[in-house]
C-alpha cells in the first residue's frame, strides 16, 4: 500500500545498492533460504490475529503474504532500506493492513511504543550499528512486545569462512555473530532473551534465532 521515503542513507549505499540490483531475482534465488528462515519465525510468534507488527529489512514482503495467510487481521509495517526490494514487494499486491516505509534499522521512522512485535530477518549482518538498531527496535515496542532475530550464527565454521570471504569481496557485508555475541548486544539493549536456538538452511547456511521481551522499558 503506502511507502513512505526516509531521508539520504549516506553511508550505507553499498548496501543500498546491492539489495537494488538483488531485488528481481532475491525470491527465486534464495527461495530454500527463504522457506526456511521464515518458516522458523512463523513457528514461534504465537499471534492471535490482530497484532501490530514491525518488520525491519523486509525486503521483498515474504514475510508479510505468509503472515496474512495466516492471520488476515494482522497491521504490518514493513521497513527496507531498498526502494527496489520495497517495489517488489509492492508489486505483490499482498491483502491485507500493510505498509511499506523506506528507511536504516538504526533510525526507523516510526513513532515509540506502537508495535506488538518487531521481526529482523537475516539482516542483522549488514547492520553498521548492530546496538543502536537493537535499541530502535526496542524503543517501537510496546511494554509488553516481543522481538524475533533470526540471523547468520557464527559458531558454525562454514559461517565463520563465508564471513571472512565477504569482507574481501562484498562492501555490503558488515559482520556475523556468535550465539554468545548477539546475546550479550541483546541483554545490553535491554532484551530480556527467554528463547534461543542454531538451526542450519543447509551445509553452508548456520542461523540463529532469538526470541526476547522488551523488558522494563520504565
Amino acid at each position: 500500500m503506502e511507502q513512505k521515503q526516509a531521508l539520504d542513507v549516506g553511508p550505507l549505499e553499498p548496501i543500498k545498492a546491492a539489495y537494488d540490483s538483488l531485488a528481481p531475482s532475491y525470491d527465486r534465488r534464495w527461495r530454500r533460504y527463504i522457506e526456511v528462515s521464515l518458516s522458523k519465525i512463523i513457528t514461534v510468534l504465537s499471534l492471535k490475529g490482530a497484532e501490530r507488527i514491525l518488520d525491519v529489512a523486509c525486503g521483498t514482503g515474504e514475510l508479510e503474504g505468509r503472515l496474512f495467510f495466516r492471520r488476515p487481521g494482522l497491521h504490518i509495517t514493513g521497513v527496507d532500506l531498498s526502494p527496489r526490494m520495497l517495489a517488489q514487494a509492492q508489486a505483490k499486491h499482498i491483502a491485507g493492513d500493510v505498509t511499506w516505509i523506506e528507511g536504516e534499522a538504526s533510525n526507523l521512522p516510526v513513532p515509540d511504543a506502537q508495535f506488538d512485535v518487531v521481526i529482523c530477518a537475516n539482516s542483522f549482518h549488514y547492520f553498521r550499528k548492530p546496538l543502536d538498531c537493537l535499541q530502535e527496535f526496542r524503543r517501537c515496542l510496546v511494554p509488553t512486545g516481543r522481538l524475533v532475530l533470526v540471523d547468520w550464527c557464527d559458531d558454525y565454521w562454514t559461517c565463520k569462512l563465508c564471513s571472512l570471504w565477504l569482507r574481501l569481496t562484498d562492501p555490503a557485508f558488515f559482520c556475523t555473530y556468535t550465539m554468545r555475541a548477539c546475546r550479550e548486544m541483546l541483554l545490553e539493549a535491554g532484551f530480556d532473551v527467554f528463547r534461543s536456538e542454531r538451526f542450519k538452511v543447509s551445509w553452508l547456511w548456520g542461523m540463529m534465532m532469538f526470541v526476547c521481551s522488551a523488558g522494563d522499558l520504565g
